[in-house]
This record gives C-alpha cells, sequence and structure tokens, in this order.
C-alpha cells in the first residue's frame, strides 16, 4: 500500500493487483454530513452516473463503456460516522487483456474525471428532468423504508439514539425537503463539495503510472478546500428510554443501542472487536446460543460495534410475546460475559473468525480499497495483518473491560 499526497486535501494511494484480472479507480469526496444538504447529497449519485459532456445520454454512454470492453461505472453516498463519502467508481479489465494493447487504465481515469468534473448540464444547472427523475426515485425509497421492518426498527431506534446530533443526519435525506431541490441549488451543493471536500483517491491496478499522473493534473486546480473530516464521537449515558411503536405484523421487531460515552482508545478498539462478535457477532455468539437456540426466544439476534459512533447495536426478531423476554435475555448475557466466565474456547473461536474476515478484504477489488478509506476517515493506518497481531493478543478481562464501558440508552420496539 503506497498512499502520496497529490494536493492540498487529496491523497491518493495505490494498491497491489496481482490476483484480479480487473482494475479499479475510486476517487472519494469526503464532507462533514451537514443535515442541510442530506437531501441533495441522496440524489446526486443517479444524477452523476447517468451521462456527462462527452456521452450526454444514457444511451451513448452506455455504449461507450461497452466498447471499453464492458467497463462499469457507479457513484454512491455512504455516511461514516459524522461524515458524508461520495465515491465515483469505475473498473474494467486489464490493460494486458486488451485486444489492441490500448492504455484502458488512462481511458477509465478520463471517463471517471469526464463524470466528476464535467457533468451534462442545463442553463448552467443540473438538467431538470433527469432530476426530477432521481427525486422520484428518493421519495420511493424513503417512503418503503417501513417495508423492511428489521431496517425500519434499526433506523428508527438510531433516530431516538442521536436525536439531532450530527451522528443522525439521514444517508437519505428528509421526504418534506425533496420537492423543494432545484437544479440549481443542487449543482451548487455540488460544485461546493468539488471544491471544499477532502478527497481519497484509491487505484487497485499493477502499472498505474499514466493514471497517477493523470490524477494528479486533474486535481491540481486551485481548490479552496476547507472541509475536514469530523472525529468519533460518542453519545452521553444516561437511563435507557423505551418506546413502542404499534404496527400489526407477523413478526415484532426489537433494537436496543448502548453508547461507551466515551471513546475507546486504539487498543481498547480491537478488544471491542472480539467482544461485540464474542457477544452477538456470529453464529458461536453468546446471543444466538443462549437467547435464540437455548431459549428460543428469537428468530434471529445480532450485535454488532460501530467504531465510527462508540454505539453497539443489538437487534432481534421476535413472537410479540417474547418482546420484553428477549430484551431482559440480551441484558442478562451481557452480564454474564461482565461478570462470569469466558472460557478459551470461546476466544480462540471468536478469534478464528474475527482473523478470516480480516484475510476476505484481499477476496475482491472492493475490499482494500474500504478498508484503507475507513483508516484515513479515522487517521490511521493500521493493514489488516496489524490489526490480526492485535486481536491474536485480546484477553478475556479486555472484553470484560470494554463491556463494562456500555450503557444502554435506547430500546425501540415493533409490536402489535
Amino acid at each position: 500500500m503506497n498512499r502520496q499526497f497529490i494536493a492540498p486535501d487529496v491523497h491518493l494511494t495505490v494498491l497491489p493487483n496481482e490476483k484480479f484480472k480487473r482494475n479499479r479507480i475510486s476517487i472519494n469526496f469526503i464532507v462533514p454530513n451537514a443535515r442541510d444538504k442530506a437531501t441533495m447529497y441522496a440524489m446526486l449519485p443517479g444524477l452523476m452516473e447517468r451521462a456527462y459532456e462527452d456521452y450526454p445520454d444514457m444511451q451513448t454512454f452506455s455504449r461507450k463503456l461497452n466498447r471499453m470492453y464492458a467497463a462499469q461505472l457507479s457513484v454512491g453516498t455512504a455516511v461514516i460516522g459524522a461524515n458524508r463519502c461520495m465515491r465515483f467508481t469505475v473498473q474494467g479489465i486489464k490493460n494486458e487483456y486488451c485486444i489492441n494493447g490500448e492504455d484502458l487504465l488512462l481511458e477509465l481515469c478520463n471517463v471517471l474525471l469526464g463524470v466528476i468534473f464535467r457533468p451534462c448540464l442545463e442553463d448552467g444547472a443540473f438538467v431538470k428532468d433527469w432530476l426530477e427523475v432521481e427525486k422520484f426515485k428518493l421519495r420511493e425509497d424513503i417512503e418503503g423504508e417501513i417495508n423492511d421492518k428489521r431496517g425500519y426498527c434499526v433506523k428508527n431506534a438510531r433516530r431516538k439514539f442521536f436525536g439531532d446530533g450530527i451522528n443522525g443526519v439521514e444517508r437519505m435525506g428528509y421526504l418534506d425537503e425533496i420537492d423543494g431541490i432545484t437544479p440549481q441549488a443542487l449543482y451548487e451543493c455540488y460544485k461546493e463539495l468539488l471544491d471544499k471536500a477532502v478527497v481519497e483517491i484509491f487505484i487497485t491496478a499493477n502499472n498505474p503510472d499514466t493514471a497517477i499522473a493523470k490524477l494528479s493534473q486533474a486535481f491540481s486546480f486551485g481548490r479552496s478546500t476547507g472541509a475536514k473530516i469530523l472525529p468519533v464521537t460518542a453519545v452521553e449515558c444516561k437511563e435507557a428510554d423505551f418506546f413502542t411503536e404499534s404496527m400489526d405484523t407477523t413478526q415484532g421487531k426489537v433494537c436496543l443501542l448502548y453508547t461507551t460515552e466515551r471513546l475507546l482508545d486504539e487498543e481498547e478498539r480491537y478488544h471491542m472487536l472480539i467482544a461485540s462478535a464474542l457477544f452477538g457477532g456470529t453464529a458461536s455468539s453468546r446471543l444466538f446460543k443462549n437467547v435464540r437456540e437455548k431459549q428460543s426466544l428469537c428468530y434471529y439476534c445480532a450485535a454488532g460495534f460501530n467504531g465510527f459512533t462508540s454505539s453497539m447495536s443489538v437487534d432481534s426478531g421476535v413472537e410479540h410475546h417474547n418482546t420484553q423476554r428477549t430484551i431482559d435475555a440480551v441484558q442478562v448475557e451481557l452480564k454474564n460475559m461482565i461478570e462470569g466466565e469466558i472460557t478459551d474456547e470461546e476466544i480462540r473461536q471468536t478469534k478464528m473468525i474475527i482473523i478470516n474476515s480480516l484475510k476476505s478484504n484481499y477476496d475482491g477489488l472492493h475490499g482494500l480499497e474500504a478498508w484503507y478509506l475507513n483508516e484515513a476517515i479515522r487517521g490511521t493506518s493500521m493493514t489488516p495483518e496489524m490489526v490480526m497481531e492485535k486481536v491474536e493478543k485480546v484477553t478475556a478481562q479486555d472484553i470484560k473491560n470494554v463491556l463494562k464501558l456500555l450503557n444502554l440508552n435506547v430500546v425501540y420496539t415493533i409490536s402489535k
């Protein structure tokens, strides 16, 4: 892994690519997840990946990608902690597989930069008809949240947990803002993103020199920059709030959200990686074995720790009459882990699962890129191998110590 500075607030990382037949370039624009721009950020991906100046409609752009040996281009948005990441990605076959010896990696780079810096405009703004399509799609996505009851329960629990804080800003924005977004306002928002964002570029290729030169040139203009990656923050501890939403469903849903209140230090993060997996992150976890299998209280019961918000969630699907019993059982399991015995075999099995998961970052073009993007946002530079070494050293007492930090803040249930 080779990360280099190429312009103010712009870094480029080259990742090795021996085992795959395709190359990949990803350009990530990172800004604080501002509440007043969330809905516009959510609309941008579908608008941007349609076409650009050189290929100004979906049909001609699709033909262009097909001529590039069926290259693939995508634009997406993600929320990582308190930050918004707008990701532009293109991938295609390696140069050595091109029939006529083309520098396809450079051509992929040119297309990606065209999409980013030369979008299709109409009267100095985004195309109105295209924007109306994206408004319709976003409206459907937000209104359709309720159809996934598990996700709906977790999202509502998060809304109660984070409140009006920046970690609670919605990834898909807000329904009541959609109609008021104009092509000009959205284009101004986009220009500000290009001008001020922290930029992390990843090239997964073996011979990236021409693409590096092109990208360095593309970002050599006088960006004003100014955006900063926001650090991890933790929600304060308080007495747990309980919320119940009535819904005529066959299966009830439960979500519990815990906070550590303070940020975990570097070592504690790896302790919590093992602790949350042992608690409820695997098929051999305490929640799976004891709450689901032994007590038959639920259809599923899973836990996960989010290092960017210093919070842990437990969500479960239950029979309605088992809702409170499941909540109580989860709390008992957490207490038992803190106060009771954690066996060497449990720890060994969990470490093996975590290490295999870390190794899986090398199984696809996206894996290592996502890993190092998270590291850049976190402000660290750990490799998967370095984390594996940390994982191997975690003890039962380390696990107990980090679990003691958890405080239950919110319980959200869907029940009849």
